[in-house]
C-alpha cells in the first residue's frame, strides 16, 4: 500500500460546502436586525446558516476520514493534528484579529495600551482562549464555537479511524450510542460519525446498484425527512411545538443538532449518489466558492456586523430602507467573496503547504493502518 499519494479531492463536496457557508452569510445578514420578522423566518428555510454547520461536521467527518477508510492510507495521529492545527488556525486568526479590532476600535483609540494589557496580557476577556480554540469562548466572532468542536473532533477522529479498521461495525454502533448518548457525550459527535459511515460506505452509495435498494425506492419521502429534520428549529420558531413536546425531548435528551445532523447525512448521501446533482455542484462558479468556503465561513461575520452597526446612516444615504437592504446585501456578498478569496491565497494556501512540508520530514509518529489490525489478527493465530 502507498501511503503518500495524495488523494484527489472531491469537487462536488467542496461545493457543497460553499453553499453551505454562502448560506450562513445569508443567515446572519437577513436575521442580524430583523429575526423576528415573518419574512425573514421564512427565509430561514432555504438560508437555514444555522444549522449549515450540521452539515460542515458531517462532512468534516466524512472529509477527514476518506483518505484513510477509503483508500485505505495510514493515518500518522502526530502529523494529522499538525496539519489540523496549519489548516484551521491561521485563517481563524485573521478573522478573529479583524473582529477583536472592530469591536474595540473606540477601546484602543481612546486607551490603546490599557485596550492592548488588559486584552493580550492580563486576558480580561479571554481572547486568548477564544484564540487557542478552547472553551468555547465567542466573544469577538460569534461563530468559533464551532472550530472549537472541529478541533476536539480532530482529535477524536484518528481514534475513530482505528475503532473502524479494527471492525467497521463499531463505527455503526458508536453512532447509535451518541444518538442515545448524546446529552452526555456531547451531541456534535454524532454528526462526525455520520459522515464517516457515508465515507465507510461511499462505493455502495455510489454505484448504481443503489438504485435497487429501498433506501433509494423510498428516497423521495426520505428527502422529505431530511428537509423536515434539517429545517426543525425554525418550524419551532413559526409553529412552536409547545411545552410538552419540549418535555419529550428533554426526556429523551434529544436536542434539534440531533435531527440537522440526520437531515445533512441524508443529504450527504443524496450528494454521493446523484450524478446530475454532482454535474450542477461541479459547475466552476460554485467549485470556487467551495475552494474559498473556509474564508467566507469566517470573514462575513465582521462585514455583517459593520453594516448593521452604521445602519442607520447608511440607510438615510438611499430612497429606501428596501433597496438598502438589498444593495448592502450586494456589498456584503461582494466584499466577503473578495476578502476569502484573498485569505486562502494568501493565508490558508500557504499554511496548509508549509505544514504538509513540515510534517513531511519528520519521523512516523503513532502509526494507524489496517495492515495493523491484519498483523495482529496474524499473530494471535501463530503465535
Amino acid at each position: 500500500m502507498n501511503t503518500t499519494t495524495p488523494t484527489k479531492r472531491i469537487g462536488y463536496l467542496d461545493a457543497a460546502r460553499g453553499i453551505a457557508a454562502c448560506m450562513v452569510m445569508f443567515y446572519h445578514y437577513l436575521g442580524w436586525k430583523y429575526p423576528q420578522n415573518m419574512a425573514v423566518k421564512w427565509s430561514h428555510f432555504i438560508f437555514n446558516g444555522s444549522d449549515a454547520v450540521s452539515f460542515f461536521f458531517v462532512l468534516s467527518g466524512f472529509v477527514l476520514a476518506f483518505p484513510y477508510l477509503h483508500h485505505s492510507r495510514s493515518l500518522d495521529v502526530g502529523k494529522f493534528y499538525v496539519n489540523r492545527a496549519y489548516r484551521i488556525y491561521p485563517a481563524f486568526w485573521v478573522a478573529l484579529a479583524l473582529n477583536a479590532w472592530f469591536s474595540m476600535r473606540k477601546d484602543f483609540h481612546n486607551a490603546p495600551l490599557e485596550t492592548f494589557f488588559n486584552t493580550f496580557i492580563a486576558n480580561k476577556n479571554g481572547f486568548w482562549e477564544e484564540a487557542l480554540l478552547i472553551r468555547g469562548r465567542s466573544r469577538y466572532l460569534g461563530l468559533d464555537w464551532t472550530l472549537t468542536i472541529e478541533i476536539v473532533m480532530s482529535f477524536m477522529i484518528p481514534y475513530l479511524i482505528a475503532m473502524t479498521f479494527y471492525n467497521k461495525r463499531l463505527l455503526l454502533w458508536f453512532s447509535v450510542s451518541t444518538f442515545l448518548m448524546g446529552a452526555i457525550i456531547g451531541v456534535f459527535v454524532m454528526p462526525f460519525a455520520l459522515g464517516m459511515i457515508a465515507c465507510l460506505y461511499f462505493d455502495e452509495i455510489q454505484a448504481p446498484s443503489f438504485k435497487q435498494t429501498k433506501w433509494y425506492r423510498y428516497r423521495v419521502p426520505i428527502l422529505f425527512l431530511a428537509f423536515l429534520f434539517f429545517s426543525i428549529r425554525h418550524i419551532d420558531r413559526i409553529f412552536p411545538f409547545g411545552g410538552k413536546a419540549m418535555d419529550i425531548l428533554s426526556l429523551l435528551q434529544l436536542d434539534f443538532f440531533t435531527f440537522t445532523a440526520i437531515g445533512s447525512f441524508i443529504f450527504l448521501v443524496f450528494i454521493i449518489h446523484s450524478k446530475s446533482t454532482q454535474r450542477f455542484l461541479e459547475h466552476p462558479v460554485l467549485l470556487f466558492l467551495g475552494k474559498i468556503s473556509y474564508g467566507i465561513y469566517l470573514l462575513h461575520w465582521v462585514i455583517v456586523a459593520a453594516i448593521f452597526e452604521y445602519w442607520d446612516p447608511i440607510v438615510a444615504r438611499f430612497p429606501s430602507t428596501k433597496i438598502a437592504f438589498i444593495t448592502m446585501l450586494a456589498v456584503c456578498v461582494g466584499l466577503t467573496i473578495t476578502l476569502a478569496t484573498a485569505l486562502y491565497y494568501w493565508v490558508e494556501l500557504p499554511f496548509i503547504n508549509w505544514g504538509k512540508r513540515i510534517t513531511s520530514q519528520w519521523k512516523p509518529s503513532l502509526v494507524i493502518s489496517k495492515e495493523q489490525k491484519t498483523e495482529a489478527a496474524s499473530t494471535e493465530k501463530n503465535p
